[in-house]
């Protein structure tokens, strides 16, 4: 017989903790001895009844198993599920495309066995905690985005917190009862009819949201000795780290570019970069991310993501696109390296040569391209968002009926007849420019589109453009296309806008870029559009007061040190138009219009603003709240007029 060692047998620690205890002190033999006699009981009730246990626990399975929801497309529930409503005239206007409100999918949803009152407590249980998760982790980590750096992290996170327990109770009850006398969600007005409120709007006006952001600022800066400044992302071009950033920072991209040569050069090997890192490379791909099923036994059908749409542009022509959005945005820190005199003469500054011409600045590089046979559209656009986060069902047939999704938020404004609240629904704005011609634009059926704005990402610059392909996503225009002179001007406003923004992000170490705090996107594009036109139809504009004041002192700063460059660095003709655009966005700041304080003297630009903006509605909450805006503004324009 051979004796195993305590290194070779798993038995041994056990033998020698026992040893341990009974060659030990009495109190060891004491709590042994009270140990047997507490588990003695349990151990004979488990024995004597382990049958009936046994029965028990393959009942409970059997249960668990058959609680599930089906999907009945013919139901017709007495009370319908009122999320994300989409206008009945807008879907008629689209008979092409299957599409189908949030609300519409939940009320098809029914339990699969609803007379048993086991599968119903636990399906009620389950559905809370997976709706529940869904939103913490997926609207957490979309619409958080987009409000996290107006709000700070503990208030954005209690807001999402609430709206997800609320959603997730509210669409549980939608898909277990079916009571007439329900009123959850709605209310009553002056006329006794009902009026529901959707189940997925932020209980947040602009006011309380903006309310948070000089509080996040003071208590949220950014170490720029950890991270690449605003600045610096402006100097190399983009908000991208890594291996498949344009500019490595190494010394490898040209500072004098050549368009007819390396442009073609900089996209192919961009493409060979992404064909090593990914495995996989096709240029002519159009398509999205497959969808993700959220969970099948629970919500029959539901993904998460855009289905079977595709992009408006091929995964080339991104890439082209980031490439030209990369060049513009070096030509429009040149602006700051020649005021900030980091350089002595623009011979020093990055340059990008376009059919023979030398262009140091971006509206020069459009001017070249105008010059050499591409047309360039510039004009303010605005679409919806949802900030990455799109549903679509599965059908039986493999297809998909997409259901298209929003950020709302209350306005701040309420009819008093009734105390309803009027809704937006988050949109993306920004100065378009869509160039065509024979280098840039130069393949498929639509232009380059790329625009101007500041983005979440932490960087006001020029973005490529490209998004999916559908109706709900389509572009409304704010105004008539810019004549020629007014686009070059557009461009130069961008290239001062871009640096001053950048300035007092990086030396105010504002988080996400300024992003939130100098303005949302369609801020940035509408200093632009206000300067050129003296008039905008954006809505919302959530600039604050302290922030306007920042932008004004910084575009006069700029502006001086523009005027010293007088007769050592550029022609007079040149700081002449400089200056003067400078000037016309000192205007504009100081003159932009503010939807955070709404008053009855505001409230008819405001409609107009939010008529123009809004001119697709896509969702009901917006078509509704345009009627509730037209007919105050109505009133509001009697009672001045009196």
């Amino acid at each position: 017989m051979v004796l195993l060692s305590a290194s070779s047998s798993p038995f041994s620690a056990l033998v020698a903790s026992f040893r341990g205890l009974f060659s030990g002190s009495t109190s060891n033999l004491v709590i042994l001895a009270t140990f047997l006699c507490l588990s003695a009981p349990v151990a004979f009730y488990l024995y004597r009844y382990r049958s009936n246990i046994k029965e028990k626990v393959k009942e409970i399975e059997k249960n668990v198993a058959l609680v599930k929801v089906v999907r009945n497309k013919n139901a017709v529930k007495k009370n319908r599920v009122v999320c994300m409503e989409l206008d009945p005239n807008f879907v008629e206007a689209n008979p092409d495309w299957k599409m189908m409100s949030f609300g519409e999918y939940l009320s098809q949803l029914e339990p699969a066995d609803p007379a048993n009152a086991f599968n119903q407590m636990f399906l009620q249980k389950e559905l809370n905690i997976l709706i529940g998760k869904f939103l913490l982790d997926n609207v957490g980590r979309t619409y958080g985005a987009a409000l996290l750096p107006l709000m700070g992290a503990g208030s954005v996170a209690a807001s999402i917190a609430g709206i997800s327990n609320a959603v997730s109770k509210f669409m549980a009850k939608s898909i277990l009862e079916d009571e007439s006398d329900s009123d959850d969600g709605e209310g009553v007005n002056s006329n006794g009819e009902k009026s529901a409120n959707d189940a997925m709007s932020f209980d947040l006006s602009l006011m309380e949201i903006i309310s948070f952001v000089n509080l996040n600022q003071k208590v949220s800066t950014i170490d720029y000795s950890k991270t690449a400044t605003p600045l610096n992302r402006l100097r190399l071009g983009e908000n991208l780290d890594g291996d498949l950033a344009y500019d490595l920072d190494d010394g490898s991209f040209p500072k004098i570019f050549d368009l007819d040569n390396d442009f073609i050069n900089h996209v192919t090997m961009m493409e060979e970069r992404i064909l090593d890192k990914e495995g996989k490379y096709d240029p002519n791909d159009r398509s999205f991310p497959p969808s993700i099923p959220i969970n099948e036994r629970l919500l029959p059908g539901l993904h998460l993501g855009k289905g079977d749409l595709q992009y408006t542009h091929t995964k080339r022509e991104g890439i082209e696109h980031r490439l030209l959005c990369v060049l513009l945005n070096k030509l429009c820190h040149n602006y700051h390296k020649l005021a900030s005199q980091q350089v002595n003469t623009v011979e020093d500054c990055f340059k990008v040569i376009c059919n023979g011409q030398t262009c140091i600045f971006p509206e020069e590089l459009i001017q070249a391209l105008v010059d050499c046979g591409h047309t360039v559209e510039v004009c303010p656009r605005v679409i919806l968002s949802n900030f990455g986060m799109q549903f679509c069902v599965k059908e039986d047939d493999g297809s998909f009926t997409h259901i298209p999704t929003t950020l709302i938020l209350r306005t701040g404004i309420e009819r008093s007849a009734d105390g309803k609240p009027a809704y937006f629904c988050a949109p993306h704005g920004g100065l378009d420019l869509n160039i065509k011609g024979p280098l840039i634009g130069r393949t498929g059926t639509r232009p380059c589109w790329i625009q101007f704005y500041v983005s979440i990402g932490g960087l006001t610059c020029f973005h490529p453009d490209e998004d999916q392909d559908a109706p709900w996503a389509a572009k409304t225009s704010l105004a008539d296309v810019y004549p020629h002179d007014d686009a070059i001007r557009a461009i130069r406003m961008c290239a001062i806008v871009a640096v001053v923004l950048s300035r007092i992000a990086t030396d105010l170490k504002l988080p996400f870029g300024g992003y939130g705090v100098l303005g949302m996107c369609n801020d940035s594009a509408t200093l632009i559009d206000f300067a050129l036109r003296g008039e905008t139809l954006s809505y919302p504009l959530l600039s604050t007061g302290r922030y306007l004041i920042h932008i004004v002192s910084y575009l006069s700063k700029l502006k001086d040190e523009f005027m010293s460059l007088r007769g050592r660095v550029l022609q007079d003709e040149k700081l002449d138009l400089l200056v003067f655009d400078t000037a016309s966005l000192i205007k504009s700041t100081s003159r932009m219009p503010s939807d955070l304080h709404i008053s009855p003297s505001t409230l008819i630009d405001t409609s107009a603003r939010y008529e123009s903006s809004y001119a697709l509605s896509v969702f009901q909450c917006i078509t509704d709240a345009k009627v509730m805006l037209r007919e105050m503004a109505n009133v509001a324009r009697e009672q001045l007029q009196e």
